[in-house]
């Protein structure tokens, strides 16, 4: 059975990913120029080792939010290399849309994923990004990172515990809006 956060999933990326390829014909000359500096910027940047890998026992798989530091400060860099390179140019330096794509950061991401997992927004990353090349980014893990990088442009801090590509970890952590 289609879980209802699947089906939200696939009912945002067919609404809000459809506008986006003909807004980005739409860009002014100057619009292009800065996202073809972003994209020239991230080419030169010097890649972030990957980390060691994480011993499943290590796992953490109880239910958490995204403001419970659920991911590394190593983890956001080596996903800010990646978002920079691959997204940065549709939604924005720091997630919050751009007029060639959606805002991913902020209002944007608690309107559209409010308590949903983070392995439907994880999933979502990796089957529908970047439009048209689909998971040619990298590895699950590097769209992980990603993620990481897209928590922290939202606000959430690093913590000592690495969010690892792991369907028991990823569900059960939550994207909820940051508590006062």
């Amino acid at each position: 059975m289609i879980s209802k956060y699947v089906l939200a999933a696939a009912t945002f990326a067919a609404l809000a990913f459809s506008a986006p390829v003909y807004a980005q014909h739409s860009m002014t000359p100057e619009q292009k120029a800065a996202a073809a500096a972003a994209k020239a910027e991230a080419d030169a940047a010097v890649p972030v080792e990957a980390s060691e890998p994480v011993n499943s026992a290590d796992i953490d798989t109880s239910e958490r939010t995204i403001w419970d530091g659920v991911f590394t400060a190593t983890q956001a860099e080596a996903g800010s290399t990646l978002y920079t390179k691959n997204c940065a140019g549709c939604h924005g330096k720091t997630g919050r849309g751009s007029p060639g794509g959606p805002g991913i950061t902020g209002a944007n991401l608690n309107k559209k994923w409010e308590d949903i997992s983070l392995f439907d927004f994880y999933t979502f990353a990796h089957t529908q990004m970047p439009p048209g090349k689909a998971g040619t980014i990298g590895n699950e893990q590097d769209y992980v990172n990603i993620v990481a990088y897209v928590l922290q442009l939202h606000g959430a801090e690093p913590g000592t515990s690495e969010l690892v590509y792991n369907e028991d970890q990823l569900s059960n952590i939550y994207i909820v809006r940051k508590p006062k």
